[in-house]
Parts: C-alpha cells; sequence; structure tokens
C-alpha cells in the first residue's frame, strides 16, 4: 500500500499546475538514446521548433558544439542556460549535454548552442532530428550497446540508494576525481574485493564492489559486475545474483566471461526465471536527476553625448544621481530547479518532471515565478497506452502552446499510434476562457524512409470558436537526408498558420548542408487576436470575446482576424566542409520579411507597410585543435541589409577547455549599420564565458559582457547630427548542482 501511494505522489503534484498563472521554459526538453539499424541515436528534444546551422568538434572526438536557430513562437521562453547528463555502457560513453546562447550572425536573440561532452572519444556526426524540435547525434556501429546504455543509466542510481553508508561517501569522491583517478581507485577496491571473495568474506568483498561500481565506467567496472554476483550467489543470495548476473549480460553480452557468466545463471536451479521475479528484481528500476542553479545577473551602462564630451564639463565624473548620463540596467537573482523522476518493470514506464525558475528583480523590487513543466507521464509496455498529465510543452498533434491538461495515446498496431489532447493554454489572455481538444494519428513507417502524423484540433473562447486547424507533420530519412515538414491550416478563419520544411544535407563526412523554408501567420491565426486590434472608438476596451459581440459579428471579428495577421517568411541555406585537418570554412545566405498588413475599417485606416526583404549572407572559418585538443575557433563576417539599412558583422568566438576543470569562451564582435537617412551606428562587444567543475556534479560560471558604442543621428536642415557614445556592461554569475 506504501508503494502505490508513493507512486501516486506525481499524480497528486501535478493537479497544481493549473494554479501558477506565468509560464516560461528552458529550450532543453529531454534526451535520450534510440537504436537506429547498427547505429546508436543521442536524441536532443527541445520545448520549440529549431532550425539546426552546423556543428563544430574538436579533433579530441569528445567534445562538440552544436548551432541551431529557434524557429518563431508564441511560448515565452527563458533565456538561460540548462544540462541533461546520459551515463553510457559498453562502447557508449556518457555524456553532458549544455543549452547556451550564441551569437548569431543577423544580431537576433535566437541562435543558441548545444555543448556536447563525451567522456570519451567517439566518431559521430550531427543532424536534424525527426521532427523540427530535435537535434540528433548518430554514434557510428554503436546501436547494439544501446539498451546496455539505457540499463546503466537506472541501475547505476538504484545501486547508490540501496548501497552501504560508505557508498555515497565513494560517489561524492568520484565527483571530484580525474580518470587517471579514477582508475586507480576502482583497481584498488577491486583488489580489496578479490582478496576479500577468496577467503570467503563476501559481505566486505560487496560492500567493496558497490562502492567501485558507484565510480564512473572504468576498466574494472566488468570484472566488479561479475564478481559481485558470485558473492551474493555464494552468500546464498539467488535473487540478488540473479539480477547481477542479468545486468552483467546486459552490459557485457560479447566475451569469455560473459558466455561463464551466461552458465553460471543456467546451470544455478536456485537462480528463477518466474515473470514475478523478472518483474520485481531484474527490470525495476528507478532513478532520480535533475539540477538547481542560481544566478546573479547584473550591468550598468553609461551614455554621454559627444557635445557633452566636447564642453568644458565634459572632464566632470559621472554623478550616480544624474540619471540622464549613468543607470543601473538589471539587478536580478535567478533561481531555477529542474527534477526528473523515471521509474520502469516489464510492464511499465513512468516519468515525473519539474520545471521551475524563480526571479528577483532589485531595480523593480518584484519577483515573478515561472513554471514551464510539471506533469506525470505513464507509458504501458503491455497494451501501448501512454497518458501524460499536468503543465507541458507541446508534442505535436496542432498543440502550438505549452498548457494544462492530458494527452493520451493508444499503439493499435506496430507503428501506429492514435492520440487525444484536451487542456488550457497555460498563459493567460486578458479575462477570457480558452479551452481545446484535439486528436491525431502517428505513424511511423508509412515507407522504410518515410514517416508521419496528422492531426485535427479545436479550440474555444469564450464560448466561441477560437481556431480550428487541421494538418500533417511528415519526416524523411534516407543515407545523409534527413528532412521534416509542417503544414497548419485553420478551417473556420480559412487560413494558412504554418507550412515549413527544412532538413540536412550529410554530402560527405566532411561537408553538410543545412536548409529552411518557412512561413507562417504572426501570431497563429486565433479569434483572440482581435482583442489586441480594438477599435479606438470603445469607452472601455474589451476584455472578452463577448464583450466585442455587441458591435460587430463574429464572421466580421473572424474577417479583422485574418486582416489584422501577417505572414512572417524566413528562408535559410547554410554549409560548411573541411579545409585540412584543423579547418572547415562554412557560407550560409538567409531572407526574412514580414508581410503588410492591409487597410482596416475602424482598426487600422492605413494599414502597415512590409518590412521587405531584410537578408543576410555570411561566410565563417572554423579552426579547431590549434594549440590543444579540445579548442575551437570560429571567424565570422556576415553582411546584413533591408531597404532602409546596411550593416557589416566581424565576431570571433573561442571555445577551449583547460584540463578536466575549466571551460573558457573569449569573444570578440564589431558591428556598424547605416541607413538611408545618414545615421550610422557602430558597436564594439567584447565578451568572456568561464565555467569551473568544482566536481563532477557541481560547477561554477560566469560571464562579463562590455560593449561600447557610437550612434550618429542623420544630418538636419540646421546642421549635422549629434553623435552619442554609449558603454555598457553585463554580467551573470552563479552555479549549477546537477544530480
Amino acid at each position: 500500500m506504501m508503494k502505490n501511494n508513493y507512486l501516486l505522489l506525481p499524480v497528486a503534484a501535478c493537479l497544481c499546475a493549473g494554479f501558477v498563472s506565468t509560464a516560461s521554459a528552458q529550450y532543453l526538453e529531454d534526451v535520450e538514446f534510440r537504436q537506429e539499424g547498427a547505429n546508436a541515436v543521442l536524441n536532443i528534444k527541445l520545448v520549440t521548433p529549431v532550425q539546426y546551422s552546423r556543428s563544430v568538434a574538436a579533433r579530441a572526438s569528445d567534445v562538440v558544439q552544436v548551432f541551431y536557430s529557434v524557429l518563431p513562437t508564441r511560448n515565452p521562453i527563458a533565456n538561460i542556460s540548462s544540462e541533461r547528463r546520459l551515463v553510457g555502457a559498453e562502447s557508449i560513453p556518457s555524456v553532458i549535454i549544455s543549452d547556451e546562447d550564441a551569437d548569431n550572425t543577423a544580431q537576433l536573440k535566437s541562435s543558441r548552442k548545444l555543448v556536447i561532452r563525451f567522456a570519451s572519444p567517439i566518431k559521430f556526426r550531427v543532424r536534424a532530428g525527426r521532427n523540427n524540435s530535435s537535434i540528433e547525434v548518430v554514434l557510428d556501429g554503436l546501436g547494439s550497446s544501446v539498451k546496455a546504455a539505457t540499463a546503466a543509466a537506472t541501475t547505476l542510481r538504484a545501486r547508490l540508494a540501496k548501497a552501504p553508508e560508505s557508498a555515497p561517501v565513494a560517489a561524492d569522491r568520484a565527483g571530484a576525481l580525474a580518470p587517471a583517478e579514477v582508475e586507480a581507485s576502482a583497481a584498488a577496491l577491486l583488489g580489496t574485493a578479490q582478496s576479500a571473495f577468496d577467503g570467503g568474506n563476501y559481505a566486505v568483498a560487496i560492500e567493496s564492489l558497490n562502492q567501485l561500481l558507484n565510480l564512473p565506467t572504468n576498466a574494472s567496472s566488468r570484472r566488479a559486475q561479475e564478481l559481485i554476483g558470485l558473492s551474493r550467489l555464494n552468500m546464498g543470495d539467488s535473487a540478488r545474483a540473479a539480477s547481477e548476473f542479468d545486468l552483467f549480460l546486459k552490459l557485457y553480452p560479447v566475451g569469455s566471461d560473459s558466455d561463464r557468466v551466461r552458465q553460471l545463471a543456467a546451470a544455478a536451479p536456485t537462480i528463477a526465471k518466474s515473470p514475478t521475479q523478472d518483474k520485481k528484481v531484474v527490470e525495476a528500476h528507478a532513478s532520480t536527476s535533475g539540477s538547481v542553479s542560481m544566478f546573479y545577473y547584473g550591468g550598468k551602462s553609461d551614455i554621454r553625448t559627444q557635445e557633452f564630451k566636447d564642453s568644458v564639463l565634459g572632464g566632470l565624473p559621472i554623478l550616480v544621481s544624474d540619471s540622464t548620463l549613468s543607470a543601473d540596467d538589471q539587478k536580478q537573482l535567478q533561481t531555477n530547479v529542474d527534477l526528473n523522476w523515471r521509474y520502469r518493470d516489464v510492464d511499465k514506464e513512468m516519468r515525473f518532471v519539474f520545471r521551475d525558475a524563480f526571479a528577483a528583480d532589485y531595480i523593480r523590487d518584484r519577483s515573478r515565478n515561472r513554471l514551464s513543466a510539471l506533469y506525470f507521464d505513464y507509458r504501458s509496455l503491455l497494451n501501448g497506452t501512454s497518458i501524460r498529465l499536468g503543465r507541458q510543452s507541446p508534442n505535436g498533434g496542432g498543440v502550438l502552446y505549452r498548457f494544462d491538461g492530458i494527452q493520451a495515446g493508444y499503439v493499435f498496431k506496430p507503428k501506429w499510434k492514435v492520440n487525444a489532447v484536451i487542456g488550457v493554454p497555460s498563459d493567460t489572455l486578458l479575462d477570457t476562457r480558452r479551452t481545446f481538444y484535439g486528436m491525431s494519428v502517428d505513424a511511423e513507417a508509412l515507407t522504410k524512409e518515410l514517416s508521419g502524423s496528422t492531426f485535427l484540433i479545436q479550440q474555444m473562447i469564450d464560448g466561441e470558436v477560437d481556431r480550428r486547424g487541421i494538418g500533417a507533420d511528415l519526416r524523411y530519412f534516407k543515407d545523409g537526408i534527413s528532412a521534416s515538414a509542417q503544414l497548419d491550416y485553420d478551417t473556420i478563419i480559412n487560413g494558412l498558420n504554418i507550412a515549413s520544411v527544412q532538413g540536412t544535407w550529410q554530402v560527405t563526412e566532411a561537408t553538410v548542408i543545412n536548409a529552411m523554408a518557412d512561413r507562417r501567420t504572426t501570431p497563429i491565426l486565433s479569434l483572440g487576436n482581435v482583442l489586441f486590434f480594438q477599435n479606438p472608438a470603445l469607452s472601455v476596451p474589451a476584455q472578452r470575446i463577448k464583450d466585442l459581440l455587441g458591435t460587430a459579428s463574429i464572421e466580421t471579428l473572424r474577417e479583422q482576424v485574418k486582416g489584422l495577421t501577417p505572414y512572417q517568411m524566413q528562408m535559410h541555406i547554410g554549409g560548411t566542409t573541411s579545409l585540412t585537418k584543423n579547418w572547415q570554412v562554412g557560407a550560409d545566405l538567409g531572407v526574412a520579411s514580414v508581410e503588410e498588413i492591409k487597410p482596416v475599417a475602424d482598426l487600422l485606416p492605413n494599414g502597415q507597410a512590409s518590412t521587405g526583404n531584410l537578408w543576410n549572407a555570411g561566410v565563417q572559418l572554423i579552426g579547431s585543435n590549434l594549440y590543444s585538443l579540445r579548442d575551437t575557433h570560429v571567424f565570422n563576417l556576415s553582411l546584413l541589409g533591408g531597404p532602409t539599412y546596411h550593416g557589416t558583422l566581424l565576431s570571433y568566438n573561442n571555445l577551449s577547455s583547460l584540463g578536466e576543470k575549466w571551460q573558457l569562451e573569449p569573444s570578440l564582435k564589431y558591428y556598424t549599420q547605416s541607413s538611408n537617412e545618414g545615421s550610422s551606428n557602430n558597436v564594439w562587444t567584447a565578451g568572456a564565458r568561464a565555467a569551473y567543475r568544482v566536481r563532477q556534479t557541481v560547477s561554477l560560471e560566469t560571464e562579463l559582457t562590455y560593449e561600447h558604442a557610437n550612434a550618429n543621428s542623420a544630418p538636419t536642415m540646421i546642421g549635422p547630427g549629434a553623435t552619442t557614445t554609449s558603454s555598457r556592461m553585463n554580467y551573470y554569475l552563479g552555479f549549477r548542482y546537477d544530480f
């Protein structure tokens, strides 16, 4: 009874999700291994649609930076770093995935990067994921190790919970050990265990072996896993011996010792193979992982016109009380909590996820809490059913924003699944009441290369249809080509919401090309949009749709939505290729625009002009391992322009690892822009980010950015424009604890 109550705790916690009104999210959702033929695939799931751009790997083949751009989204997403970890096994090394900001060639805040660190060198390649919200890393030839890696991820944490009290001490110490120290410590523990085993002291042997197996995977792990099974068998603990032998065969299925363990398991009649024992002893695993971080963000700017600096007062010190010359920009403390709990046995797999951010703003003297995820996920391994309850990010099926609700699915035939969803958008819209419900069908193998899904969804607002969408997603994988397409059409407003296609082509091992074409409404077509474009003749702005129905029909309001919601277009093509062992060259070309809004009587009588084509063309020179095994360098030149301006961006970014503890990322950027009217702007930016890993689970991070700008306004009839000089310094510092 107590066990059942414990498993229901995550469900009860999820029922509280609807009471938190303000939502935000990290970009990184989840990571997992899966097998794809002979290869293993590291699937990195993100909470929003993205476009994969390029990857930059170190010569050591254990560090890679993966750059991606965030596509337009209605969801507010916190611009904070996050991290996930996976335990390796057999030929798959352990991996740490960090999501961070990245400089964007078009001066936008939509460019990010994943820094992926493997525990040992490995052959891999990066590609776009199976849908537009994921990126994948293919580990060549390691498909047979996926099951072992999955088992190791859960068993390692399960062992931590069951080990003697001395085991946590060993685990803590392991976090601070370098690889050479791990090997030395493991060899010593194995020697102690072997001596105790030979002397018949099996309890002492098991204690030492538990400490050894809590360490990162090492040269002694294989023998230790066999020996702990033998120790338990000699103690008469057949059930636990069966569990240890079963784990050994999952981790190490091939070898003379594997044959020996297999024979032992088959010959020992006390090692039962009944389904009941398999469920309780061999297959049941529970694990908890996550992180807690705290960062302080600060910044200060200094702005003085050139006229002031040239005057007789120019030498005076800047007074803090002089708000026109100096001002504090931010003083904020942000705390983030990320918790993941998993449970798996032969019947089911369960997961509980909690992510929350609390920000205290010391300038505005206010604070806010942002709950981005609070859900319980259940998946049956017997009958193909699944359910997810709570606050969650969209996961296809036409859902376009974070919501509080339920998703359920049923696998009605191999690789075919039907899904249903019902929920409430987690972000409020004035005083309106919104709900939605929908259905979708997933097909994982329409052909050998093609998979996809189709959906129907309806959203209500104050009793009226807010949005009725139909659409489909298609995914294509063959050899070095991976592509995905998305279509979303609103049948009640009769307008196209999204038409998007993107793909990656691995031409050769050294050359990769990626492309994207995306056209979508901004924001998504829905009846609620009219609340942002109200008739100025109204004495009191409407807070609900029914407040507008007194002056206009529902058909008129829908036509206004269609007329007032513009389309945003993006097209991009880019690629990289190797020049030499240490140098790559990359290039990209992009075009974006927002279409015009036609005049709408009373609301927008003059309409709104199109932005025209905003373009950027860039070239990158990418160096790696110029002075170490783990340094990468990106030199970038970008030309940007539009109907009213043109600009040039020069930038340099470096990532260097100093030993196992330090990671440094210095950067330098120069941007100059001029307009058709004669104004100009020149900006120098220097930055440095540093991370120090105190131990395997604790890291300190800081970043400092200094910006200096000169702005010249357009000349007037009475003389040249004014010149303004500004300087700005921003920084953050803090820590993250991963468990």
